[in-house]
């Protein structure tokens, strides 16, 4: 019976996160994201970013193309094709399971927001690791 409770709990914060996501992506544009991601959740985006950084430093093919088509993949639900990609977005999936109290639209967010800061710091073409590079000294 407690796990009913806890289920049914968790299922309520997911929906009141949900609803409170689109009221403030109603009112915010991509801009404002980042920076009401960076003030509320910023666990989250380190958590992304840890576990493409982790994947980085142990596998020498994992440039910002893969991460960029990783972090589309996710928003978008699309499948990969690339052996690196489909490894990365694994790594992606199990730090998901792991953060199971953030709501699915958070997590999205999230992506987002690591995906501009890619193409913010790249040019996000296969070989280039200029957000890799830029992220691993935060790591």
């Amino acid at each position: 019976m407690p796990n009913l409770k806890r289920l049914r709990r968790k299922r309520r914060l997911q929906k009141q996160a949900n609803i409170r996501q689109m009221a403030l992506k109603s009112l915010l544009g991509p801009e404002r994201l980042t920076d009401w991601m960076s003030q509320h959740h910023e666990d989250v985006l380190q958590n992304i970013e840890f576990t493409l950084v982790n994947s980085y430093r142990e596998d020498p093919f994992v440039d910002d193309a893969v991460v960029a088509a990783v972090l589309k993949a996710g928003i978008r639900g699309d499948p990969l094709s690339d052996e690196c990609a489909v490894r990365l977005s694994w790594q992606l999936e199990e730090m998901r399971e792991f953060r199971s109290d953030v709501s699915d639209d958070l997590w999205r967010d999230g992506l987002r927001v690591v995906l501009q800061s890619v193409h913010r710091h790249s040019s996000a073409r296969p070989g280039s690791t200029g957000y890799l590079s830029f992220v691993f000294d935060f790591f």
